[in-house]
């Protein structure tokens, strides 16, 4: 598949992605950044490229840490908070160049992937319908002109 077939068919993912399939994505995107720099990292830790991919994974725990930033829910602050932790291990982790504190972060999310995989998955599975029951059509007589009706006994 050729560069121009791959950003097409990302660009056409995202767009058609729920919210939490987009969280998702972004979970997954900071994971691969920080594996690729563990392993270059492993080999050299002074690369260029472990900061740059290690920059990209601040980028992304960033924008994760605001999508929850502001709302008033005990949930979302929780993950604010887990994120902000995790983007000061990894800041730490990048100038001080620490990989093991790479290896905490990377737990992290993985686990906090897991979470929106399955919360994912739970809210765009139809549930089953609670009863299949259905009322019969009323039936409703219609009175000729010359016919009347009282209500009077």
């Amino acid at each position: 598949m050729s560069h121009s077939q791959k950003s097409s068919y990302l660009d056409s993912k995202v767009k058609t992605a729920s919210q939490p399939q987009l969280h998702l994505m972004l979970l997954e995107g900071a994971i691969r950044f920080g594996q690729q720099a563990k392993k270059i990292g492993d080999t050299d830790p002074d690369s260029a490229e472990v900061e740059r991919l290690l920059n990209r994974m601040l980028d992304i725990v960033e924008e994760l840490a605001l999508s929850t930033a502001g709302d008033k829910g005990e949930i979302s602050k929780q993950f604010e908070e887990q994120y902000a932790f995790i983007y000061r291990e990894l800041a730490a982790c990048r100038v001080n160049r620490q990989l093991e504190k790479l290896d905490d972060c990377l737990r992290l999310l993985h686990f906090e992937r897991e979470t929106w995989k399955l919360a994912s998955e739970k809210i765009e599975t139809p549930s089953p319908k609670t009863s299949t029951f259905a009322p019969p059509p009323v039936q409703i007589d219609t009175y000729s002109a010359g016919e009347s009706f009282s209500l009077e006994a």
